[in-house]
């Protein structure tokens, strides 16, 4: 049965408006009961719960909206970001969307038929092959991956983040890219991996050192000149680069039994593409949030620049405030402008309430498509940041996130391992991904951490 999600989310308000109510009752009595702290975790639980029905029931729509939209399938690539999909061996392109998913599709199944004594191979498996110019008999193969994919980015992005699931409205090439290896992969690494999907992505082709400019001419403006008058001197612009590498990321071994290989080839492409994309997203995000540079990747509570809170155990409106404040106005604009913390700060966020009109700095998104915000901005929850209060903790971050460039190698290796468990009556494959991440900050500061004070 359909739910009204309208409805739903009239009902999330109510809770919402509860939940003010009562932590105003406790305000004005300067108190707050055993019981009604236990309410206040009960309650924000029903509100959670709500939020992820409102998203459930979405993502169920979207799919059925997604079945009347087969005409989509022979679309041109060209408007839709797969044909920016890279094939190392041959630069071949399919003609259309549906082309490029049968060739990508059939490929994965006939490398997964092989890891099976006597595999069935057809001949659009040998056409798959050809098209990508690789032999999926081998035990290890390169798997092309979307080499400029920005729109993929943003609408799966929304899709994760801001529960903006109606396709209807505009989304620019993401209901064509047909589901399997390729797109479970790289949604995978979207939805675990917090600072991928604001960050901006680079894709190469080779793994060597590249350098990425930077430039700080802020201490020039323009003048006003008399007539033949000289221009006078200037401040030459600081530049500089930031060099982007490329770590090797290992998925660690995935095994996955022969009757599973036997029964389900077909769809298990996209299956194992999910859970090879899971694994290098929650690894990657751990390196992008926390990573100290030098042998990983610089993370963004490295790189970025701190800005103290006024205490050491607690956060306050106010703190959140300056930290925004704290940061450029020239980087407070823009679709990559956001709130980035741990699911367990948000919660503490989101009773906290502005000191001079009392009103709650975070408000809920009631409408379809319209996102949750803090202090008017929406925020990203990055599993891999701090989750606790504690003295001179980097509680969360504020910024153009998209100041944060991830380099990626263009290819993904992967490999089977036939024999290694055999034993056990399993084949298993293993991943590998090149990529690195780093802030580009010219001295400009375009994110900003809050950090506890020492105790």
């Amino acid at each position: 049965m359909e739910l009204n999600i309208a409805e739903m989310q009239q009902e999330l308000g109510r809770m919402v408006e509860a939940l003010r109510n009562k932590q105003k009752e406790c305000d004005e009595r300067g108190s707050e009961s055993a019981e009604e702290t236990q309410w206040f975790e009960d309650h924000n639980k029903k509100i959670t719960g709500c939020e992820t029905r409102i998203e459930r029931e979405q993502m169920i729509q979207k799919r059925e909206k997604s079945l009347l939209k087969s005409a989509n399938d022979n679309r041109d690539p060209v408007k839709t970001g797969w044909s920016d999909i890279h094939y190392p061996q041959t630069g071949q392109r399919a003609a259309t969307i549906t082309q490029i998913d049968t060739h990508v599709t059939h490929f994965m199944q006939a490398f997964l038929r092989c890891a099976k004594a006597n595999p069935t191979i057809e001949q659009h498996h040998n056409e798959a092959a050809s098209f990508l110019g690789q032999d999926f008999r081998q035990r290890e193969v390169v798997v092309p991956m979307l080499k400029t994919y920005r729109d993929f980015q943003r609408q799966t992005r929304g899709r994760i983040e801001r529960r903006d699931l109606d396709i209807s409205t505009g989304t620019k090439g993401l209901e064509t890219i047909p589901e399997g290896f390729v797109r479970t992969l790289e949604e995978a690494m979207l939805a675990f991996g917090g600072m991928r999907a604001v960050s901006e992505v680079i894709r190469t082709d080779g793994i060597g050192d590249l350098p990425y400019p930077t430039s700080n001419d802020t201490g020039n403006k323009a003048v006003i000149l008399d007539e033949a008058t000289d221009f006078g001197s200037s401040v030459d612009p600081v530049f500089g680069a930031v060099t982007l590498k490329a770590f090797k990321y290992s998925s660690k071994v995935l095994k996955i039994s022969s009757e599973l290989l036997q029964d389900s080839a077909f769809d298990l492409g996209a299956r194992i593409g999910a859970m090879l994309g899971e694994r290098i997203g929650r690894g990657q995000n751990d390196h992008f949030s926390t990573g100290g540079g030098t042998t990983l990747p610089k993370g963004i509570l490295v790189a970025g620049t701190a800005f103290q809170a006024a205490d050491d155990v607690t956060i306050s409106a106010d703190d959140v405030i300056n930290l925004e404040h704290s940061v450029d106005p020239a980087y407070r604009s823009g679709n990559g402008v956001r709130y980035m913390m741990h699911d367990a700060i948000l919660a503490k966020v989101r009773l906290l309430k502005e000191s001079t009109t009392n009103a709650y700095i975070w408000q809920p998104g009631l409408q379809a498509g319209v996102p949750s915000v803090l202090n008017g901005y929406p925020y990203t929850i990055n599993q891999s940041f701090p989750s606790t209060t504690v003295a001179s903790a980097k509680v969360m971050a504020f910024g153009d996130f998209s100041k944060y460039k991830i380099r990626d190698q263009a290819t993904l290796r992967l490999i089977r391992l036939d024999e290694l468990y055999a034993a056990t009556d399993q084949v298993a494959f293993i991943a590998y991904l090149r990529s690195d991440g780093n802030l580009i900050d010219a001295g400009t500061h375009p994110v900003k951490y809050l950090q506890l004070q020492a105790s």
